[in-house]
């Protein structure tokens, strides 16, 4: 599962372009290790620190390097003004979603639950704020029907990268960087999730197949079953007119698992339950042997 600083760094280094340095999340974040040894295996200087970016140490060590520009990626600290001055042509964020729409943390999660059709990302000039600043380039993503977080991250790190060289080699060729602003107004936010989130199956099949497909696979999607939590993965659905309660297990065979919703039925394709191992819906039922009219909810 490529990350997206991981990516971009790795494009960097690949085509070439001189690096001043690193500036990996600090010390007490548990991505940091991981990031400082990978940097460091491409004989690549680093900046560790514990806490706060925004140190008179840290931006007079940064401004010694004399860089001409900054790359931002998967960085969610605010960066301040003396801090964004370091360059000298400032920082560029790169952003996995159409700006100014999805701003904040977790654009992916938000753009799959909400059944978004299209997404996408962009390049910005990082300011004060998060996500505000000035555009540099954006590149459009068809999602696809069994679009999960997990794939569109990959394809949204991989075509930032791609964008990223495309930028700073034109950059070398002109020395400048063409942008214009956002557009004002409100527009959808992209909020942290919780790690955890609980399937509603009162909900339409198309909803709950958003909210599992947003999850997979770095949340849990889940439902109760005897007691314990049941993860799902990945399911297929029917909509279908019926008057049974939402949550009751209306087919159990071979290979299906019929569980009741609002507005049809859902099939769990990939399930755990509890700290056990993964099934498949084969799998799950010959262990658990489900009963048609339990609930799971």
């Amino acid at each position: 599962m490529p990350d997206m600083a991981n990516v971009c760094l790795n494009a960097l280094v690949q085509k070439g372009f001189e690096i001043a340095a690193i500036i990996p999340p600090p010390s007490s974040n548990p991505t940091s290790s991981a990031f400082v040894n990978y940097a460091k295996s491409m004989n690549l200087e680093v900046f560790e620190y514990d806490g706060n970016p925004n140190t008179k140490e840290m931006t007079d060590k940064i401004a010694s390097k004399n860089a001409d520009i900054g790359v931002i990626c998967s960085f969610d600290k605010l960066l301040g003004d003396d801090f964004l001055k370091t360059t000298k042509h400032g920082y560029i964020n790169c952003h996995p979603s159409l700006l100014p729409m999805y701003r904040g943390a977790n654009p992916y999660f938000h753009i799959i639950n909400n059944g978004e059709k299209t997404s996408g990302v962009t390049l910005h000039f990082a300011d004060e704020h998060f996500d505000t600043g000035n555009i540099i380039a954006q590149k459009g993503i068809i999602l696809n029907e069994k679009e999960t977080i997990g794939t569109l991250f990959n394809r949204s790190n991989f075509i930032i990268a791609d964008m990223l060289c495309e930028v700073l080699d034109k950059f070398q060729q002109t020395g400048k960087i063409d942008s214009k602003p956002q557009e004002k107004g409100e527009f959808i936010k992209a909020p942290k999730v919780s790690n955890v989130t609980k399937l509603d199956l009162k909900k339409t099949c198309q909803e709950i197949d958003n909210l599992v497909r947003a999850s997979n696979p770095f949340y849990s999607a889940y439902l109760n079953f005897r007691g314990a939590i049941i993860k799902i993965f990945c399911l297929d659905y029917k909509i279908e007119k019926h008057d049974i309660d939402c949550g009751i297990i209306t087919k159990v065979d071979k290979n299906t698992l019929e569980i009741s919703t609002q507005d049809g039925y859902i099939y769990p394709k990939c399930l755990q339950c509890g700290s056990w191992g993964i099934f498949d819906t084969q799998s799950f039922i010959n262990v658990f042997r489900p009963n048609i009219g339990e609930k799971i909810n």
